[in-house]
């Protein structure tokens, strides 16, 4: 046998070093058998199979020990030459065609025998390529090139004008060129750009109607994305997962463990066993875990949501994330809560650029789709930015069509009636002027490209009149495969393709690339298989369009029942694509079981009304769990409490880089690697006035004053505790202890050490800072949880909105203003306790009291006051009260009396 096309796309994506091809040349033959259509006519299809399998062994006769022959499609082969220059290249072409005209086609069976002619293409990477992808295209040209001199011979790469390929390389160029008139939107990205290089996270949302270039906008912004140290992920909304919980976390996790080194393994290994069992909800592939099932579902969703939010920033090396999202409107709630989670958790910056069309969705039982209510509510939070793209002018087509064919000469009002033609439509004008190539109505005479003056009634009236065209050019089978592709949506693969049409994996090949000339769909290899989609989603509604309604359903059932197969041996994550596929056929019973099934799956790992109200932090209590500590690592405790506060002390009193820091630094090192050689971690945590290591409670007695000093150390630096791990480095501890003796109570808010690991890259060091919230008493939150039970009529929407309210910190306005609210409570609570209730004095301190606190609320929807310990918590921030230190004291004795908080 010999190789297919999987192999030769793998081979030039992932063996082919083209960072280096000047030092590593690579060859492509490319060739057709000529008339082949013929050739089954005449003889027979058995005739025509015996051809190819002819073709094949010439291929290998003429490849050599050291060339690879591959069947493309049909009857369209290649042979892959690794380190031959063109030259080289030509010498083994020119020998493939003596041997076919040497030898004829030997038929077994008959006996007979039949002459076939080939005609060939060849290029050469570097000399006519610089990429996989360039290379098989300009072979291709060059086997165009060799059709059209009359078959039946080679053509090279170069050999030919570029007016004898025009309308090939034409083409070419069309799929590649950017659509113009996106200037005043690319600089709405670039700015968002601008802003996250300064570590900013920024939400952006490029809208538009169908057609109008939202994904091809996005491609264009990652092919122009600089290759630095950031993270840069693509995934895209799919209709057919019907908004599942975490479906789009799953790929982006994917996406990411495929770029790390093992496959994110390592990272995998220190999770403890109760987060792996969380994780396997989003990453089957994870297998069987340790069941914690008997936790009851509300703990597991929340389980899910925290594990989530602390192992994406671990996965990603806490390194900045550009995260593509195509069609953000079909992502389902659970993920844009966990990016919005991580986005105000500040760990690392965070740029999510995405589209999304301006019509409205319908996100299941009639209510709005999980966009527009997450965009309603948490659109000024994340202060998200909607560009929409609009249609394009008629200057906007001219100056794309002279970036397809420079200094193209126009008619006049060429452009003009395009545009109208069009309505501005990108997708609509692109078809129209691969028409224009194909009918040869642009033309490149010389060095000059002319357009011909349209005739009237030339153009289609519409999109739909030229895809039908498109569609009616192929054969019956073919336009079967297309039925068939378009009912999985907008792509799908070669292997999922050829399995449920029960078609040979090379009459697939043939299928795609015919629909790849006519322009409806296009072709990408992704992960030792081959994506097909849609040239977009308008072509693929288009195309499913004009199938009618009862085989609609009779594919939509075919399609269901061979995915309910690999649904049972666990190849596909979910039953929502099942219920998908079944709730549009005319087995309704299936496709209740499987809605019904999917939405246990979904309940049981998210819902919407509990979710607003997680903060992802790990109990305080959770100190990282840990075996008994020996007897060796016991006594090394105390000296590194007294090395840390040392090590600070010092860093207070001298210059960076001085002696006394850099010893005392080297000091606490060495003890702790000495720790570490036989612990994994060593964590310290504050817990409820006691010293708890590595999750044991310590015997203090014998360095009392080196805990107690730990511990209030730690308090006013707002960290309830700090953990080690082994591979700690010396750059790591430094950087901790330098911002430990440099850090003023006043630059800490909430998540300031979580974002400061985060920008310090302090990966063998976990920070965990103490988190000030306002708690409800048990009676009020039962109240919320039947609430939530009875389906009341308050919305997820308002429900967060109303926490963001609780949670609004004050400015510097309002700071000015608090000392007169709380001299004015204080005022009125005394005068009570004094006068009689009817009094003159209560009833004026009680309006001053209002009228203080109306300054605020003027602004704020609501002031909360609460105490923690000897802080005061405003609106949940803890306030700076040194300028008011008095009163403030004053009041916190006031709420202590009363038994408040």
């Amino acid at each position: 046998g010999i190789y297919n096309r999987r192999f030769l796309l793998n081979y030039l994506q992932y063996k082919v070093p083209w960072d280096s091809i000047e030092n590593h040349p690579v060859s492509l033959l490319m060739m057709d058998v000529d008339h082949f259509k013929q050739i089954n006519d005449t003889h027979g299809h058995e005739a025509g199979d015996q051809a190819l399998v002819w073709v094949a062994s010439l291929l290998r006769e003429a490849a050599g020990d050291s060339g690879h022959p591959i069947r493309y499609a049909g009857d369209e082969f290649m042979i892959l030459l690794p380190r031959v220059d063109k030259q080289e290249a030509k010498q083994v072409g020119e020998r493939l065609l003596e041997l076919v005209h040497t030898k004829p086609v030997l038929l077994q069976e008959t006996e007979g025998e039949f002459s076939i002619t080939l005609s060939i293409g060849i290029a050469s990477a570097p000399h006519d390529a610089q990429a996989g992808k360039d290379l098989i295209r300009t072979a291709d040209t060059a086997l165009y090139y060799a059709k059209q001199a009359g078959r039946d011979q080679l053509a090279s790469a170069g050999d030919f004008s570029p007016q004898q390929v025009f309308a090939k390389t034409a083409l070419h160029q069309l799929e590649k060129a950017k659509i113009s008139g996106r200037e005043l939107h690319l600089k709405h990205v670039a700015a968002a750009l601008e802003k996250f290089d300064e570590r900013q996270s920024q939400f952006l949302i490029v809208e538009g109607a169908a057609g109008m270039g939202k994904s091809e906008f996005l491609e264009a912004l990652q092919n122009n994305l600089s290759r630095n140290d950031n993270w840069q992920i693509t995934v895209k909304g799919n209709p057919q997962e019907l908004f599942r919980p975490y479906y789009l976390t799953t790929s982006i996790l994917i996406d990411v463990l495929n770029q790390k080194t093992e496959k994110g393994v390592d990272i995998l290994e220190t999770l403890k066993p109760k987060e792996i069992f969380y994780l396997s909800y989003v990453l089957p592939q994870l297998g069987e875990t340790d069941d914690y099932g008997k936790d009851d579902e509300k703990t597991q969703r929340e389980g899910l949501f925290t594990t989530l939010v602390h192992f994406i920033p671990k996965v990603l090396d806490s390194r900045p994330l550009i995260l593509l999202i195509d069609d953000l409107d079909l992502v389902d709630e659970a993920t844009l809560l966990l990016l919005r989670r991580l986005i105000l958790d500040r760990s690392f910056p965070i740029i999510i650029c995405a589209t999304a069309t301006d019509a409205r969705q319908d996100g299941g039982g009639g209510q709005p789709a999980p966009l527009e209510r997450f965009y309603a509510t948490h659109c000024k939070e994340l202060d998200i930015h909607k560009v929409s793209l609009t249609p394009l002018t008629a200057a906007n087509i001219a100056e794309h069509l002279q970036a397809i064919f420079p200094a193209v000469k126009l008619p006049e009002n060429y452009e003009t009636n395009l545009a109208q033609t069009t309505q501005g439509n990108p997708l609509f004008l692109n078809e129209i002027v691969r028409k224009l190539v194909q009918d040869r109505q642009i033309t490149l005479v010389g060095n000059q490209w002319i357009a011909e003056p349209l005739e009237e009634g030339y153009l289609p009236k519409s999109l739909e009149e030229i895809v039908q065209q498109k569609i009616a050019a192929l054969d019956e089978e073919n336009r079967r495969l297309l039925d068939q592709a378009s009912t999985f949506g907008e792509n799908v693969s070669l292997s999922m393709l050829s399995g449920s049409s029960e078609e040979r994996e090379a009459r697939v090949l043939e299928f795609i690339d015919q629909a790849v000339a006519q322009g409806l769909v296009s072709s990408e290899f992704q992960l030792n298989d081959e994506i097909i989609s849609f040239l977009s989603k308008r072509v693929l509604d288009i195309t499913y369009g004009t199938i009618d309604e009862d085989r609609r359903q009779e594919l939509h059932e075919h399609v269901g029942n061979y995915q309910e197969v690999l649904y049972e041996q666990r190849l596909v994550p979910s039953a929502a694509t099942l219920a998908y596929h079944f709730k549009r056929s005319t087995n309704l019973e299936k496709a209740g079981n499987y809605e019904q099934a999917q939405a246990a799956s979904s309940n049981k790992i998210f819902n919407s009304a509990e979710a607003v109200y997680y903060t992802a932090e790990r109990s305080a209590e959770a100190a990282p769990e840990a075996s008994p500590l020996d007897q060796e690592s016991l006594p090394l405790i105390s000296t590194i409490l007294r090395s840390l506060l040392v090590v600070v002390r010092n860093i207070k009193l001298y210059p960076p880089g001085s002696k006394a820091i850099v010893t005392a630094n080297r000091q606490m090192k060495e003890v702790i690697d000495q720790f570490l050689a036989k612990n994994e971690l060593l964590s310290f945590f504050g817990i409820k006035q006691a010293l708890i290591v590595n999750g044991q409670k310590i015997d203090v007695s014998e360095f009392k004053y080196f805990a107690e000093s730990f511990l209030k150390f730690i308090g006013r630096l707002e960290l309830k505790g700090i953990t080690f791990k082994r591979g700690l480095t010396e750059e790591e501890l430094q950087v901790l202890l330098e911002a430990f003796g440099r850090v003023k109570a006043d630059m800490i808010d909430q998540q300031f050490w979580q974002r400061f690991a985060g920008e310090q890259r302090l990966v063998n060091i976990d920070l965990s800072q103490v988190r000030y919230t306002v708690i409800a008493d048990s009676e009020s939150e039962v109240q919320t949880d039947q609430a939530v039970a009875e389906e009341a009529a308050v919305t997820t929407a308002e429900i967060s909105a109303q926490l963001e309210d609780a949670e609004q910190g004050l400015d510097a306005s309002d700071l000015k203003d608090l000392p007169e609210v709380l001299r004015s409570l204080l005022n009125a609570a005394r005068s009570i306790k004094l006068y009689p209730l009817q009094s003159k004095a209560i009833t004026a301190a009680i309006g001053q009291l209002l009228q203080s606190l109306q300054r605020i609320l003027e602004r704020k929807p609501a002031l909360t006051l609460a105490r923690v310990s000897t802080a005061l918590l405003v609106n949940g921030e803890r306030i700076d009260i040194s300028e008011f230190e008095t009163l403030a004291q004053s009041f916190l004795k006031f709420l202590n009396s009363l038994a408040l908080t």
